[in-house]
Parts: structure tokens; C-alpha cells; sequence
């Protein structure tokens, strides 16, 4: 299974964490906290566009693209953190498809393992794929609006940005060769956020050093080592949390992805697409070099994918518009 392609929506509107102060109910102290020690600075928002317009600026890039055919997608996976991202009646899915010529296309949602739920999806179209021909494909969909201060902040962790990403996944062909995946998750910390104080202290205890055995279990289970791992592809939920990483495994912090923390924030499960994109487009992986995709989501969920880079053909793996897109008329309402 490999990952072909990625596509990804970055809005132009920035907005300064200090200057969500007010609206996110925080304090001085609090919003320093989150720069200062987090590194987080600003948020993306898609100011005047709804969840479908964020989803429509990635698939219009997908469609449009001259190398893939249309048809050849037969799935579509969308995965978002938030459950009910869209109000009764609205068909945010099927509106899509055919707004962009994908009605064929079968699509569902993931969203039980919240943010991790964009990597649980390679473990989802590894099961499909087997179905398909060998030129069909399936496409993973990530993106959400911020519409309210309880899904735009964690406390004390994270403020969420808006972003959306596309990611095609097929049985051959250049991109990035998945290796392996693991998850592992706690079901005993499902309540995290709304629990006693003392789930949320055992939480934070750990935290670090499970994702660290998560990463360490999906290395060796490829039958490597840290050693041979080029980089470590995040979420961007903070900078702190990354850093205490890097040091439990003795792993050099610049070769974690971090950049994007303080330009975009945490863009639920578009993260390490995202980051993805980004060292490609920086060139900064060489083919047949080894790399891991990590996220968690809340609940709690560690996901990590070990992928070896295979190059690029054509117009290549990386695909980002930023701003501006001419956008198709789409209708939510209505039947399927």
C-alpha cells in the first residue's frame, strides 16, 4: 500500500493565539503558557467558508489534477475529531461527491479515535484495497471548523486551527510505501476531558512515555531501529510535548517535524498530512529513506505509521494551494 499523493488546504487568515484571549475565556497567564512554553503563536482559520467549502478547496485539487482519474477513486474515508460536525439535515458527503463527479465512490466516516482517526484510516483502506483493481484508489479526507470555543481549545495543551488535506492511497506507484502501522489504545482515559482531576494527572503522567513505546513497538515491528528513521512526522499538538519525546528516546528534536506548531497550531487529523507535505515540498527526503507518521487522539489513541519514501513521478507527491480557489456550487441539503 503506498501513499500516492497529497493534497492540502492552508487558509491565508491567521489569527494570533493572544488575540483569541477573550473568546476562548483565558487569561494572561494562561495565553503565555500556550506561546511561551507550547510554541504556539497563531491559528489558521478559513474566515468566510463553511466545512464544505474547507473540504471542497482540497477536492477541487484532487479532481482537477490531469494524473488521476476521476473514477479510479473508490472510497472515500472522511476523519474528523469532532462527532457531529455538521447539523441535521446536511449531507456534507454526499453534497460533495456530487458536487465534484465522485458520486460512484462509496464514503464514510472515521471518527472514534478523534485525532488519531486520519492514521487509523491506512489501517482501514489496507482492508479495502485487496477489493479493488490495481489502479483504483482510495482517498483519505481530513478537515473541520473551529465553530465553537469548546472544540477550539484543549486547556493547557492545544489550540486548534482550521485545515483540510487529501490523501490518495493505492496499491502501487511512487509516493510512500507503507511499512507498518500500530495503535494502541487506552480506553480507560475515554473521559479525559470531562473526568476527575485524577484521570487527567495519571493522563498527563503517561502520556509520553506510552506514545514513546508506541513508536519504539511500530519501529521494531518493521524490523528497525530509531537509528534508520530519517524523521518523525506529528501532530502538531504542542511543541513542549515533542520535546519531552525526543529526549525519552534520545532521538535528535530536529528531525521531529515541529515547524508547523506555531504557524498553523493543531488541525485535528489533517496534522501530519500536512507536515508530510511539507518536508517534501522542503526536499528534505531522499528515496528508499524511512520515516513515521504519529499522531494520538483523546479517548486515548497512539497511532503510528512506518512509511519509506519511494520518490516522486509526475507532477509529484506534494500539492498545496494557499488562499483563493475558484470553489464549485455545492448543495448540502436534500436526499443522498
Amino acid at each position: 500500500m503506498h501513499i500516492k499523493q497529497i493534497w492540502s488546504y492552508i487558509p491565508e487568515h491567521i489569527v494570533p493565539i493572544r488575540e483569541l484571549n477573550e473568546v476562548l475565556g483565558l487569561n494572561n497567564a494562561q495565553t503565555k503558557v500556550l506561546e511561551k512554553i507550547h510554541g504556539l503563536k497563531q491559528v489558521r482559520q478559513d474566515k468566510d467558508g463553511d466545512l464544505v467549502s474547507l473540504l471542497g478547496r482540497v477536492l477541487t485539487q484532487v479532481v482537477n489534477n490531469p494524473e488521476i482519474a476521476p473514477n479510479s477513486i473508490k472510497y472515500i474515508i472522511y476523519c474528523h475529531t469532532i462527532q457531529e460536525n455538521f447539523p441535521f439535515p446536511m449531507k456534507v458527503l454526499q453534497a460533495l461527491k456530487r458536487a465534484y463527479g465522485l458520486q460512484h465512490a462509496i464514503a464514510f466516516s472515521l471518527t472514534q479515535q478523534n485525532c488519531a482517526s486520519g492514521l487509523i484510516a491506512l489501517n482501514v483502506a489496507e482492508t479495502l484495497l485487496p477489493s479493488l483493481e490495481a489502479d483504483d484508489h482510495i482517498l483519505i479526507l481530513t478537515g473541520e471548523k473551529t465553530f465553537s470555543p469548546v472544540v477550539q481549545l484543549i486547556p493547557n495543551t492545544t489550540v486548534m486551527g482550521e485545515a483540510s488535506a487529501a490523501v490518495l492511497v493505492g496499491n502501487k506507484g511512487n509516493g510512500s510505501r507503507v511499512v507498518g502501522l500500530t495503535s494502541v489504545t487506552l480506553g480507560q482515559f475515554c473521559n479525559v476531558l470531562t473526568g476527575t482531576p485524577q484521570i487527567l494527572r495519571e493522563f498527563q503522567e503517561i502520556y509520553t512515555p506510552r506514545l514513546c513505546e508506541a513508536i519504539v513497538a511500530a519501529v521494531e515491528q518493521a524490523g528497525l531501529t530509531l537509528q534508520d528513521i530519517r524523521y518523525i512526522v506529528p501532530h502538531n499538538v504542542n511543541l513542549s510535548s515533542w520535546k519531552k519525546v525526543a529526549i525519552r528516546l534520545s532521538y535528535p528534536l530536529e528531525r521531529i517535524y515541529t515547524s508547523n506548531v506555531q504557524e498553523i497550531g493543531h488541525c485535528f487529523c489533517s496534522d501530519p498530512y500536512i507536515n508530510l507535505q511539507a518536508i517534501l515540498e522542503q526536499k528534505l527526503l531522499q528515496p528508499e529513506e524511512y520515516y513515521l507518521l504519529v499522531t494520538v487522539g483523546l479517548g486515548v489513541t497512539f497511532s503510528v505509521a512506518v512509511m519509506q519514501y519511494a520518490g516522486i513521478g509526475g507532477n509529484g507527491l506534494d500539492h498545496r494551494i494557499d488562499g483563493f480557489f475558484e470553489q464549485a456550487q455545492v448543495g448540502v441539503n436534500g436526499p443522498a
